[in-house]
């Protein structure tokens, strides 16, 4: 066995490392930067649109409140400050959230508010942020689509209505709603006339109708016309299911398994089916003017309506005769691009050139669908120089202007070293038909056979001991039976179900009141939120918490008190206090009755 003997000088020395360490912990979190930001949410929408702005205040929880100049182009209405606490490698980090509404006032690049924060006498601020704001589709008390104090309601927008056939048309179709929905089901969203394209299926937002905020639900889409004439977009038909709240009938009911003794303490929620429908819309197409002469070879079958560039790349590295260099033609445009099968790449007797399967992809750009269409060209010089093909040349129509146009790509340029090989490869090129034909012919007279008939197997097998029992049960009764047994199944389930509901609701007043300490108040409280809210547990974090309860509790009293006390136990965790006051815990658990007492699932 060996014994380690520590001696006095290795002691001083892990002393002296142990005293630097935290000296050093100590000077990281005292020099914890201090940093002052804003942030905006969505970064762009329209008039109709809620924007949340956030001025956050970092590394400090002594600031003042910030001081706000500019952002005349928003109508600003503040929410309240949140503050966080966060532990990471020893150092302690705080930050401060101060939340405003801002509502849109007009259209175009709006700037918010500048900030600015003093923290122990220093002033430290934040420029206004830049937000694209697009016309809206905003709603009067005579939009029959949007009636005043309606939950929930439907609306379909187009713009623009009057276009040149093929021009794209931005179609949304929005949910509004002030409850939460499940099992959303929009019927059929094609449109006849029209090819269609998705831009975006859930875009969600907050929005203000009738001076009351709605939850937005948008569904865009792009469409381009294939005829012209009135063509209509049909009224869209929304089905869903909404919270019903029904009140206790019989407040003095006794049986503990009927639905009137838990409706004593709480309201009871049912989700119902709703079905809402929307406006329908009419389009103007107007058709299309003749090309031009010298442009109708660059224009193929189906004209491309909307702004168009196109570009090329490639390697413009040397290559050798016979080396394949890949060459990518890229078709940008506003227009359907669906119709475009290939680009001409034209070239001398010079090269070989082999065309693969063009690739397209969609981007959403200032909300409208920008197609990209790319078709790949393997390029195979045979000749050694500078090889050149010329450029790519595209013609569309510019509904803006009314009139045709031509986008056009630069040249291919490249040098290739090596020797010739245009009549070596006429040569072997003769020579792999002359061997190609012969085949053919050897091979034409072999006649085919017809595959082999599969017996079915001889051995006896003797039935199973399900298929001797399906032989003498009939259908019927199987289903019978079957009923029987989930029938009994839920009647168990359901009285357990409610036996723990009762059981839960009595003990949850007595639970409280038998808690000493912070720890006990926040286990507590983690269970009440983990039995009562969906998708988060007991282990969750106060971040994940927070988020839930501020959407998922119905009651927006109920969902601040909430959020309130749990900022106050995170701060009494992480505070500089090692002992927390009795008067604390006193104070939380009478904040927590209440909110039991208001809070009805």
């Amino acid at each position: 066995m060996r014994i380690a003997v520590s001696t006095p000088h290795s002691w001083v020395k892990t002393l002296l490392l142990a005293l630097l360490c935290a000296i050093g912990s100590f000077v990281h979190g005292v020099e914890a930067q201090v940093s002052v930001r804003t942030e905006i949410s969505p970064t762009s929408g329209s008039v109709d649109d809620l924007f949340l702005f956030t001025v956050v205040v970092e590394g400090s929880q002594a600031a003042s409140p910030p001081l706000l100049s500019g952002g005349d182009d928003f109508d600003l209405r503040l929410l309240g400050p949140r503050s966080t606490i966060s532990i990471i490698n020893g150092t302690m980090h705080s930050r401060v959230s101060y939340v405003y509404h801002l509502t849109p006032k007009h259209e175009g690049n709006l700037s918010t508010p500048r900030a600015e924060v003093r923290i122990d006498g220093k002033a430290f601020s934040a420029p206004s942020v830049e937000v694209p704001v697009a016309r809206g589709t905003a709603h009067d008390h005579k939009d029959s689509s949007a009636p005043a104090g309606n939950a929930i309601f439907l609306k379909q927008t187009a713009t623009p209505l009057h276009v040149y056939q093929g021009q794209q048309i931005r179609q949304a179709i929005t949910v509004y709603t002030r409850v939460d929905l499940s099992d959303l089901n929009m019927e059929d969203l094609t449109n006849d006339g029209f090819w269609q394209e998705t831009i975006t299926s859930n875009d969600r937002s907050l929005r203000e109708v009738d001076n009351q905020q709605y939850t937005a639900v948008e569904m865009v889409n792009a469409l381009f016309p294939l005829r012209s004439g009135t063509l209509s977009l049909p009224a869209r038909k929304l089905q869903a299911k909404a919270p019903f709240t029904q009140n206790n009938a019989n407040p003095f009911s006794f049986d503990p398994f009927s639905d009137d003794f838990f409706n004593q303490f709480f309201n009871h929620v049912d989700l119902r089916p709703v079905t809402v429908s929307s406006n329908a819309l009419t389009v103007e197409v107007k058709p299309l003017p003749p090309a031009p002469t010298e442009l109708q070879p660059m224009i193929g079958a189906v004209p491309i309506v909307g702004p168009t560039s196109v570009r090329v790349f490639y390697p413009p590295e040397a290559t050798n005769t016979g080396e394949t260099k890949t060459v990518t033609v890229e078709v940008t445009s506003e227009g359907n691009l669906n119709p475009l099968k290939t680009v001409a790449l034209t070239a001398a007797s010079s090269f070989k050139i082999y065309e693969e399967r063009p690739e397209t992809r969609f981007e959403r750009i200032h909300g409208k669908l920008i197609t990209k269409k790319s078709f790949t060209f393997s390029v195979v010089p045979l000749s050694p120089g500078l090889a050149r093909i010329p450029a790519v040349k595209v013609a569309y129509f510019d509904p803006t202007t009314g009139k045709y146009a031509s986008a056009m790509s630069s040249d291919v340029a490249f040098p290739v070293q090596g020797r010739e090989l245009t009549s070596t490869t006429n040569q072997n090129n003769e020579q792999n038909s002359a061997a190609a034909s012969a085949d053919t012919t050897q091979t034409a007279g072999i006649p085919t056979l017809p595959p082999i008939p599969v017996a079915p197997p001889l051995a006896y097998q003797e039935a199973s001991l399900a298929e001797q029992v399906s032989s003498h049960v009939s259908v019927q009764l199987a289903i019978l039976i079957l009923a029987g047994v989930i029938g009994v199944g839920a009647i168990a389930l359901s009285a357990r179900q409610r036996s723990a509901i009762s059981g839960a609701i009595t003990s949850s007043l007595s639970s409280l009141n038998e808690i000493r300490d912070l720890k006990g108040l926040e286990e507590f409280l983690r269970d009440l939120i983990s039995t009562r809210v969906s998708r988060v547990s007991e282990t969750s974090s106060m971040d994940e918490l927070r988020a839930r309860v501020a959407t998922a509790v119905p009651d927006q009293t109920v969902a601040l008190a909430l959020s309130s006390v749990l900022d106050d136990i995170e701060l009494l965790n992480y505070g500089s206090n090692s002992h927390t006051p009795s008067q604390d815990i006193s104070s939380l658990k009478e904040r927590l009755g209440m909110i039991l007492m208001q809070w009805r699932r």
